[in-house]
């Protein structure tokens, strides 16, 4: 008699391995064991069945196989029987699955075999491209040029206008006058010479900081290119819905809902995922390879800058969940320690 142990049903199931890192399995399950399930199906059905004359939760049994005929109660069986079987089959063919599974019934009848097809994610093999290291070699980091006069009489003008009292309608503001008093009046300035140089040095300190993330960029960019790894879908919907959330937010914050700027723009929601899913597909990727980086390299986020940053986090969003804080706080400072190495400057 053959044996219908869910080891022995999974050792019958086919492997086949998909594109975008998924994989399908299919074969047959015994009609033997989704039977089992159907009273547990039936009455499942029966406490969600609204029937006219009874009440929500009291519909009997039979009543409610009339009502959806036995082919409903047999793919709630299934449904059920799957939710047990899972593990089990992915861990006879050493599945790595990450998240929920598809599953498809393709032949369900009483009495006989039921055929399923369960397609699920898989965290892929990540393979670091063998020369990163070099890569801070081949992107070089462009010289910042530093303030130039008009730059520094710029922010000055910017500030003598943003202290200036407000002028009527039509009329031009009387701006302040630009010397010491001024600059004392600006912050801890002794000088109008003073504030010029601390301005020079903040203007140039900010060309440095934009020449070293193009640099960061375009070193992301190589890495990226260099690497031919497949992305699991379920990795670049959960980067996308991060994108769209941020989009919200700063959407929001310019006084506008989702739903008003879809329409000024003529886009659907649709519309918003296929502009940023290759977007998406690389940030996916990205998180990807630093991981791999950050195991190769032994690289861990340094544990007291963790419980600073966490201290910080939750003073201003108490309600969030410490541990997800912390997880998502130890993910950007390990990547931040990675990008360094990728940039030569850890």
């Amino acid at each position: 008699m053959e044996s219908n142990t869910f080891a022995d049903i999974a050792k019958q199931f086919a492997l086949k391995s998909l594109p975008d890192s998924e994989v399908e399995l299919s074969g047959d399950v015994p009609y033997e064991a989704v039977e089992p399930y159907r009273t547990q199906a039936l009455a499942h059905i029966a406490e969600h069945l609204n029937l006219p004359g009874f009440r929500p939760g009291k519909v009997p049994a039979d009543m409610a196989l009339k009502n959806v005929g036995e082919i409903a109660v047999l793919e709630e069986a299934v449904e059920l029987f799957v939710k047990d079987f899972y593990l089990e089959l992915i861990e006879a063919h050493k599945v790595d699955a990450i998240g929920r599974p598809n599953v498809a019934i393709t032949k369900l009848a009483p009495g006989n075999p039921v055929g399923l097809i369960v397609r699920a994610s898989v965290y892929p093999a990540v393979e670091v491209p063998k020369d990163w290291k070099k890569l801070t070699e081949e992107v070089a980091l462009e010289a910042a040029e530093p303030a130039t006069q008009e730059e520094v009489d710029k922010t000055l003008e910017d500030l003598r206008r943003s202290r200036a009292p407000k002028a009527e309608e039509g009329q031009e503001p009387v701006l302040p006058e630009l010397n010491d008093e001024f600059a004392k009046s600006v912050g801890a300035f002794e000088s109008l010479v003073a504030l010029r140089e601390q301005i020079t040095k903040g203007i140039t300190e900010e060309k440095a900081r934009q020449a070293r993330d193009k640099r960061r960029g375009k070193l992301i960019e190589a890495l990226l290119e260099k690497s031919d790894l497949a992305v699991p879908a379920i990795f670049v919907e959960s980067e996308l819905q991060k994108i769209l959330a941020q989009m919200g937010e700063d959407i929001e914050r310019m006084g506008m809902t989702m739903d008003d700027y879809l329409k000024r723009v003529g886009k659907s929601q649709d519309d918003m995922k296929d502009e940023f899913r290759d977007q998406a597909r690389k940030r996916a990727k990205l998180q990807l390879l630093l991981n791999k980086i950050a195991e190769d390299e032994k690289v861990e986020a340094d544990p007291t800058a963790i419980e600073a940053e966490m201290k910080h986090a939750l003073e201003h969003f108490p309600e969030a969940k410490p541990d997800l804080v912390k997880v998502h706080i130890e993910t950007v400072l390990r990547n931040e320690q990675v990008l360094k190495l990728l940039e030569g400057t850890k």
